[in-house]
């Protein structure tokens, strides 16, 4: 009995020693890089599945007004166990009625958006994620698109006119400014001239341009240009562009000129048309990777469009300075501005035309 006692001692023995070892294996092992982090803990009280902490905003919040209607959102990255090097960011952009307009997802803590509505506050929030989990939302900030005040930046431009003359127009000549109404250009040699602050490769140069009637000036009539600001007249320039509204003998054609790198596009011509003073009427430019085209709306931006022409160009236009100006940059025939031509938000951009005050009044 007493030998049998030991025999069963030492057997207990064995096998407490042998669950010990097993439990101190088990809790010591570390997870697998396959091993979702996320799933470690119940999803949060907003839904989170992954163990960071909210981003930070840092700017626009609390009502600022921004530099202009594509602000640039910046954020401070999220903390946490699961945080080293793996996390993007999930963010959100909201309109007044709080319905969500953008959204993206980016490697980064900033993120642009595409361009607003003037004068209304929009909302953001952001957030991190990794793999198909995601982190706890950041508080939500907010911001305001500014007044319809004129603004260049970069290589983006947009002046309402009618505030009378901006602080970023470079040059201007015999021209009228009318309160509420836009800027009027009074003769063969009117003009009104910006200069961007780095080249426009591809984008757009729009306007609306009011008083465009059936009158018979003796010259080549432009309404719009652009060229290279090295002091070559536009004749002779290697980004020579020119829209013009051939007078009425001509049948009130629409065409245009275009140069980039010294190579003629041709000169465009989309027709004769009746024009009214009592309209309103978009002149849209766009150039993108070597298509090029001008359109007119009549209505402005929700109007119908009455001319569309079209040429290819050798890329890229890259005129620097670029120079933008209303009316004509001058030649070796001398300078061929539409007396009458009056104009307002003006807008040169890679990005969209937005919805301007007054546009389509």
């Amino acid at each position: 009995m007493q030998g049998r006692t030991y025999i069963a001692t030492g057997l207990a023995a064995i096998l407490a020693l042998s669950i010990a070892c097993g439990r101190s294996s088990s809790t010591t092992v570390s997870p697998t890089s396959s091993a979702k982090a996320s799933t470690d803990a119940a999803a949060g009280p907003d839904g989170a599945t992954l163990k960071v902490t909210a981003p930070k905003l840092v700017t626009p919040i609390n009502d600022n007004v921004a530099s202009d209607t594509a602000p640039t959102l910046f954020a401070e990255a999220s903390n946490g166990k699961y945080a080293q090097g793996s996390l993007v960011y999930d963010f959100e952009l909201y309109d007044e009625n709080n319905i969500k307009i953008q959204t993206e997802v980016i490697n980064g803590l900033s993120w642009k958006v595409k361009a607003l509505e003037f004068a209304k506050r929009y909302t953001w929030r952001v957030r991190a994620t990794t793999d198909s989990a995601y982190g706890p939302w950041s508080t939500f900030g907010s911001f305001l698109t500014p007044e319809g005040r004129g603004y260049l930046k970069g290589n983006e431009l947009y002046d309402p006119l009618t505030n009378g003359r901006s602080d970023i127009i470079t040059g201007a000549n015999d021209v009228t400014w009318l309160p509420g109404v836009g800027v009027r250009l009074n003769s063969i040699e009117s003009f009104v001239e910006w200069r961007l602050q780095a080249p426009l490769t591809d984008g757009e140069f729009s306007v609306l341009i009011t008083n465009l009637g059936n009158s018979n000036e003796q010259w080549k009539s432009k309404v719009m240009s652009m060229m290279a600001g090295d002091g070559v007249n536009v004749t002779d320039n290697s980004f020579r562009f020119t829209a013009d509204r051939r007078n009425a003998d001509s049948g009130g054609t629409v065409r245009y000129t275009l140069r980039s790198r010294g190579v003629d596009a041709g000169e465009p011509n989309a027709g004769g048309m009746s024009w009214s003073r009592a309209k309103v009427y978009l002149w849209t430019f766009s150039w993108n990777n070597g298509a090029s085209r001008l359109t007119v709306k009549d209505g402005g931006p929700n109007g119908a469009q009455v001319k569309s022409v079209g040429a290819s160009y050798k890329a890229p236009y890259a005129p620097n300075p670029h120079v933008i100006r209303l009316g004509s940059v001058g030649g070796r025939g001398g300078p061929e501005s539409l007396p009458g031509a009056t104009f307002r938000n003006i807008w040169v951009s890679s990005a969209p035309r937005p919805n301007f005050p007054n546009d389509n009044q």
